[in-house]
């Protein structure tokens, strides 16, 4: 899985809406060299990854039950 490019993040620019609330909750999963665009692109691949485990997890499961029929 190809992990989001820094360079992409200089091609456009747009803005987001958040309230306060979310705006705080993303600066507190970050530190103080990260941008808001680094640190929802962080969370974007982590989550990516971790879809992508669960769905080759699944397929494993399935191809094993599959083998003991």
């Amino acid at each position: 899985m190809q992990k989001h490019s820094e360079q992409s993040n200089r091609s456009l620019v747009t803005c987001v809406r958040l309230s306060k609330e979310t705006r705080d909750r993303l600066a507190q999963m970050g530190n103080k060299d990260q941008t808001f665009d680094d640190i929802i692109n962080v969370t974007i691949d982590k989550s990516l990854q971790t879809s992508c485990n669960d769905d080759l997890e699944e397929t494993m499961s399935d191809e094993k039950e599959e083998e003991s029929f």
